[in-house]
């Protein structure tokens, strides 16, 4: 499992990316094998791993906690839940404004 990230001043996009993968399988029994494939271009809804609302939210709760960051109720478009890529690379702009530091954008 990946630590929450307190201390950490700067994380990359793909340690992201692998934090949506756990928390989809581990909170939302999501079997990311069924979409061949579980790269930054999944989609979250629709057709892709298809999200309801009360997943999208607790997928955002989830990654609320673990990078100690906020995400605002006018930030939960669609657009936000396009791919797992889109929404990790939010929650990295996130992290940057809480620590200052830039992100480590390497994938």
């Amino acid at each position: 499992m990946l630590a929450a990230v307190d201390s950490m001043a700067s994380i990359s996009r793909q340690v992201i990316e692998d934090a949506i993968r756990e928390i989809l399988a581990e909170e939302l029994e999501v079997d990311l094998r069924s979409f061949g494939g579980n790269g930054s271009s999944t989609p979250l809804l629709g057709r892709g791993i298809g999200l309801d609302s009360v997943d999208a939210l607790t997928l955002i709760s989830a990654l609320e906690n673990r990078f100690d960051v906020e995400v605002s109720d006018d930030d939960l478009t669609v657009g936000l839940f396009k791919t797992i890529g889109t929404l990790a690379e939010y929650i990295a702009g996130k992290v940057e404004e809480r620590t200052g530091t830039p992100n480590a954008q390497t994938r």
